[in-house]
Order: C-alpha cells, then sequence, then structure tokens
C-alpha cells in the first residue's frame, strides 16, 4: 500500500467528549438510576401524615390514598425522565442489548391490556399507559452501552443509600405506634425498603459504606418488626452467602466455614428470643395461632376471586374489590392470578425467575458482585411474595428495582463496536 494511502487510514475515534457526554456518561449514568429509584421512600416520607391508631381510620386498610399521596407518586414516576435523559445525552444505545427485556415488557402490558378488557372501568387506560412509561425507561437504561460492573455497583449504591438515607430522617421523626416504627407510611413498607436497601448495598466496594448502611437498614428492620422484609433478607442473603463462597479462594470458605459455625453456635442461645421477640410466634394477634395476621382469610378469598375468573382474572389491581378480609390478597401469586387470570401469572412467573436465573448465571461465570446483588434482589422478592402482594407494580421503589434487575440481568452482552458519533465513558 503506497504512504499516501497509509497517511489517510481512518484510525480510532480519539475527539474529546462534549461537556454533557463527560458529565453524564457511562457507568456515572448507573448512580443517577439509583437515586431515582432510591428517591420515592423520601418523598413519599416527607408528604404524609404520621400515622395514628387503626381504629382511628374506622377500615382496615391505614395506607389512606389521599391525592396528595396519588400526587407525589406521580411525581416520583416523572423524575425518571431525568436519568432517561442523561443515559440518551451520554451513551451510544444500543436496542439489541434489551431485546429479551423487550419481549417480557409487551407480554406485561398484553396481559395487563387484557386483564382490563371486561372491566368498563375508564381510569383503567392510565394502568397500561403507566406501565408503558415505565418499561419503556427501563428498555432505554438496558440499551446503554457502558462497563456492567461500574454501571451497576453505582445503580445499587444509589439505591441503597437513598434508601438508607430516607430510614434514618424517618426514624429521626419518631412516629412510632405501641413500640412499633410507623415512620408515617407504615412498618410493612419501612421493612422492605431496608431489606432490600441492604441487599442493594452487598455490591459496595468499601466496607465502610457497607457496614454505615446495614447499621441503618438492620435496625430499622427491626424496630419496624416486619418479617416478610426479614425472609427477603434471609432468602437475599443466603444465595449471596453460596455466590460468594464460589467466588472466594481456599482461605477465604476457610473463614466463612468458620463462621457460619460460630454463628450457628450462637443462633442457638439467642433463638427464644429471636422467636419470642422478633418473629413474635406467640404473639396473640401475630403469632402462629393467627393465621398469619389475618392473611389466611385473604388468600381464601383470592382463590375464590381467580376460580371464578381463572382465563383473564378481574383485572389488573382489582382484585382488592373482592376482598373483605383484608386490604388485598397479601399474597403476589394469589394477587396476580385473580387479577390477570392464569395468562398474567404465567407472565409475571417468566417474568421474576427468567430474571433471577439470568442474574444467577451472570454472576457465577463473570463473578460479579453486581449480579450477585441482583440476584438477591430477585430472590427476596420472589419469597416475600409468598406473604405479600409484591408482584408486577409501576409506582414504588422496590418493584420498580426488580423491573431493572430483570431487564439488566436478561440484556444481551454484545461485542464492542466502533464508536461513531458518541462515546462511551465509563
Amino acid at each position: 500500500m503506497p504512504a499516501e494511502a497509509r497517511a489517510y487510514q481512518p484510525g480510532p475515534d480519539r475527539r474529546r467528549p462534549g461537556f454533557a457526554v463527560r458529565l453524564f456518561g457511562g457507568a456515572l449514568q448507573g448512580g443517577l438510576w439509583g437515586m431515582w429509584l432510591g428517591c420515592g421512600p423520601l418523598i413519599l416520607f416527607l408528604g404524609a401524615p404520621a400515622r395514628i391508631p387503626i381504629y382511628l381510620y374506622g377500615q382496615v386498610d391505614t395506607r389512606l390514598e389521599t391525592p396528595e399521596a396519588k400526587a407525589l407518586t406521580i411525581l416520583v414516576i416523572a423524575l425518571g425522565l431525568l436519568p432517561a435523559l442523561a443515559t440518551a445525552i451520554g451513551s451510544r444505545l444500543r436496542p439489541a442489548q434489551a431485546l429479551p427485556f423487550l419481549a417480557i415488557a409487551m407480554a406485561i402490558l398484553f396481559s395487563i391490556t387484557l386483564s382490563l378488557l371486561g372491566t368498563h372501568d375508564r381510569a383503567d387506560v392510565v394502568k397500561p399507559l403507566l406501565g408503558f412509561y415505565v418499561l419503556g425507561l427501563v428498555a432505554l437504561l438496558a440499551s446503554a452501552d457502558a462497563r456492567e460492573e461500574a454501571f451497576l455497583h453505582n445503580l445499587l449504591i444509589g439505591y441503597a443509600t437513598m434508601h438508607a438515607l430516607a430510614a434514618l430522617v424517618a426514624l429521626l421523626d419518631g412516629n412510632f405506634l405501641y413500640g412499633r416504627f410507623m415512620g408515617r407510611l407504615g412498618p410493612n413498607y419501612w421493612g422492605s425498603v431496608c431489606a432490600y436497601g441492604l441487599l442493594a448495598a452487598t455490591a459496595a466496594r468499601s466496607r465502610l459504606l457497607l457496614v454505615l448502611l446495614a447499621a441503618v437498614d438492620l435496625f430499622t428492620l427491626l424496630v419496624s418488626q416486619n418479617r416478610t422484609a426479614m425472609m427477603a433478607l434471609i432468602a437475599g442473603g443466603g444465595v449471596l452467602m453460596i455466590l460468594g463462597y464460589l467466588r472466594s479462594g481456599v482461605a477465604g470458605r476457610l473463614w466463612m466455614w468458620l463462621a457460619a459455625t460460630a454463628g450457628s453456635v450462637a443462633l442457638l442461645f439467642v433463638m427464644p428470643i429471636l422467636l419470642s421477640k422478633v418473629l413474635m410466634v406467640d404473639d396473640p394477634r401475630r403469632g402462629l395461632d393467627s393465621g398469619g395476621t389475618g392473611r389466611a382469610a385473604a388468600w381464601q378469598e383470592a382463590w375464590a376471586v381467580f376460580e371464578q375468573h381463572p382465563l383473564f382474572g378481574v383485572g389488573y389491581r382489582h382484585h382488592e374489590q373482592y376482598i373483605t378480609a383484608a386490604s388485598s390478597a397479601h399474597q403476589a401469586y394469589l394477587a396476580t392470578a385473580a387479577d390477570m387470570g392464569v395468562i398474567g401469572l404465567l407472565v409475571f412467573l417468566i417474568f421474576l425467575f427468567v430474571g433471577l436465573g439470568a442474574a444467577l448465571y451472570k454472576a457465577v461465570t463473570l463473578r460479579s458482585k453486581g449480579y450477585a446483588a441482583l440476584a438477591a434482589l430477585l430472590l427476596g422478592y420472589a419469597v416475600q411474595g409468598m406473604a405479600e402482594q409484591r408482584a408486577i407494580n409501576f409506582a414504588n421503589s422496590i418493584s420498580l428495582m426488580m423491573i431493572i434487575a430483570v431487564a439488566m440481568s436478561t440484556r444481551f452482552t454484545l461485542p464492542p463496536s466502533p464508536a461513531r458519533g458518541r462515546t462511551t465513558y465509563a
């Protein structure tokens, strides 16, 4: 080749990116997404009144759906446009990465819309539109071309930090009833916020940061006495220990065995206190003889609703109108079956467990703490769904985190391509 031709061969794109790309590019976007996901509890708390004894409400459900609360929820969801805009500006978008998630998202929207066809409620049109908006944001997130581990780390730590900050502010507010932490939004809400915040915090590179976040989350979880969130934390923590064991060398595994042995011995001594004071198995209102704190009757009613509408259900988020024993089915799988029938239940199971399987596979093959945390979050969500209504939801930080966990776990990892126009910085 002549020297003149060689001199004009194109080389790598070394142009300096613009200010917006350098500010929002690559893995930094993960932190913006995490902060958006985690800001919901703090904003909702600041707009909520203090909790009062349940008998003063005159109804079963103490979560009053005020216009202010709905407006704040809409605000939180709308704020997702900020990280989405940063991703659109600062990253090369590769939509092919998000194809698996897009397929699941289309199935979710289809099953929701199908379930609502027979409800004859004009307000129901908002539900699939909200789903389309949220799933579109998440698809954009999954399309971002950035270093995955750094991106995941920033996303998870941003989420965990915002959750711990919200819990700390709520604790300082001091809304307790009968010795149980209410935090204006309810004990079950804060228990879940802190359980999933702690699981996300395990992706932290700094041990000091992990200890600080864990201290706030564990204390809040204990004073909220939310046992289903404790179940989620134990399940997620278990998978993290297994994955950590697989990543460790011989010395690390030995230390883990020693720690497990010491922990088992200590557990024998504190088990009576845990059963009585934390899990409250002998409490007349919340113990073993309470029928799951009234959940058993709600489960029976939800099952009856499903039996009467087995194919398409009674409509997404409509089964509560058929439940009298409690505010809802208090069981994610029964609630989904009653709402959207067997079709919706199948879609939800595919959504949850395909995401969990993909996260576990990437956590093992890539030896990734980020994907290990996503697997822990999804497993905790699956376990908590046995006793709480945690399913497909587009308006709370926990369910939104699960949707993103599925999107990030199932997305394709494409080979790097030459930079064209935009440069991705991690």
